[in-house]
């Protein structure tokens, strides 16, 4: 399955889960406990392995499911593993599960920001940075950073389809753009 194919699938599942978990106004329950299974594929990569082989039949996967978390999960989330089981959908559980947790933190009222940076950023820096663009924003924000060494210095900030570049690299390129692009001009005169 194509990479593309399989984010669609996530989208879909993580979708229909919220549409579910809002009409049985179990979003809070369900978000909780998609936490606690991320935690778990996190931690325990065998279970992921598990839930994603097709070499275990779907009733093994849903009995252990259920045996694990019968009294520890919201009803509606142990029916929505089963469903995502049944259908060969055990590997994309953490995408579905992150796609959910994307979808919980819009509807309340969080954006994400990517800030892309050339060195990592201390916690102090992460927090201050996320309270000055929510501030900027008067939004809640949730910073997601990434770091990419090409940068030089500076930062890259995306939300939705907008992006700030004030990083080295982009000044350097937007510098170099204005000097040929002046150039030609003249020439052209």
């Amino acid at each position: 399955m194509s990479n593309g194919a399989a984010d669609i699938i996530a989208d879909v599942y993580a979708q229909c889960l919220l549409d579910l978990a809002e009409s049985a106004q179990a979003v809070d329950d369900v978000e909780t406990d998609l936490e606690t299974m991320s935690s778990l594929l996190e931690t325990e990569p065998s279970f992921q392995a598990f839930l994603a082989s097709p070499y275990f039949a779907e009733q093994t996967k849903r009995d252990l499911i259920r045996r694990v978390f019968s009294d520890k999960l919201h009803r509606l989330t142990q029916n929505f593993l089963a469903v995502a089981i049944d259908h060969s959908r055990g590997r994309l559980l953490p995408e579905i599960i992150s796609r959910y947790m994307q979808l919980y933190r819009q509807r309340n009222g969080y954006c994400t920001v990517t800030a892309v940076v050339a060195h990592g950023l201390q916690e102090d820096q992460r927090t201050k940075l996320a309270q000055d663009l929510a501030e900027a924003m008067h939004a809640k924000v949730d910073l997601d950073v990434r770091v990419d060494p090409s940068l030089l210095g500076g930062i890259i900030l995306r939300y939705g389809d907008k992006m700030l570049d004030n990083s080295l690299r982009g000044r350097l390129s937007r510098t170099v753009d204005r000097i040929t692009h002046s150039e030609r001009r003249q020439q052209s005169l």
